[in-house]
């Protein structure tokens, strides 16, 4: 598959890993179809310097509004031939669960899991009537072991962790892979609003652009093979405090 133009949906893709991975498909020639809240590209990095490169198509969509998600699927299937999904919108919160009100809880779950399984329900039809389709999450390494003061978001996590694995059982027959990346502490800006974040060295962090590689070898499975799970984490697991801004 990594020799064929493909058409790809990616969410969360205005920044950090979402980002990345947008620059990673049209560098490697593939059309892609971007998902964020505020439809622009929010980096100044450049897309690949070739003439012949595809661009890169952005829509506005708040995952927030879970209503908002089919009428715009529908819109984009209609102009877009689909053929890959790679699900990288997501929300981080931390704290003891009696720090979270209901609607942090909902807002949480309803971002990082309920709106995953929606995109993927009204995207499907499409996906399998291609050839070859792929769906992809960005997971977290919460999914595989909760920790200290983040039950909401490794819960919100484990769950998309257990949909990806149940969702690539229903897809095998159509030729669908569905796979899931789990990293570790990655250098974006999804720390910004937390009270910690990894340490200075670059060993302390996972680059973004190491995420977007996985994805593409993911892509580039073959038809009779799946990538079910990707585990990274940095080299040294340091967490400094940071004050919040």
């Amino acid at each position: 598959m990594q020799d064929k133009q493909r058409t790809i949906l990616v969410t969360g893709a205005s920044r950090g890993i979402g980002a990345a991975i947008c620059y990673e498909l049209t560098n490697h020639g593939h059309q892609v179809v971007g998902l964020s809240r505020s439809g622009s590209l929010n980096t100044q990095r450049q897309l690949s310097n070739s003439e012949d490169s595809p661009e890169l198509t952005m829509y506005s969509l708040d995952l927030e509004d879970l209503s908002s998600i089919e009428p715009r699927i529908k819109e984009i299937v209609a102009t877009h031939a689909i053929d890959a999904l790679i699900c990288c919108a997501g929300q981080g919160r931390f704290g003891s669960l009696e720090e979270f009100s209901s609607d942090q809880i909902q807002q949480l779950i309803g971002v990082n899991l309920l709106s995953n399984v929606l995109l993927c329900r009204y995207l499907l039809p499409a996906l399998k009537s291609r050839e070859r389709s792929d769906i992809v999450f960005i997971g977290s390494e919460n999914a595989l072991a909760g920790g200290r003061y983040g039950a909401v978001y490794s819960a919100s996590k484990a769950g998309l962790r257990g949909f990806a694995q149940s969702l690539q059982y229903e897809c095998s027959a159509s030729n669908c892979h569905v796979g899931i990346i789990n990293p570790g502490m990655t250098r974006t800006t999804f720390f910004e609003n937390l009270s910690f974040q990894p340490g200075e060295e670059a060993s302390h962090a996972i680059d973004p652009e190491t995420v977007a590689a996985c994805v593409l070898q993911l892509l580039s499975a073959p038809d009779n093979s799946v990538i079910n799970e990707i585990n990274l984490n940095p080299l040294k697991k340091v967490v400094k405090k940071r004050t919040k801004q």
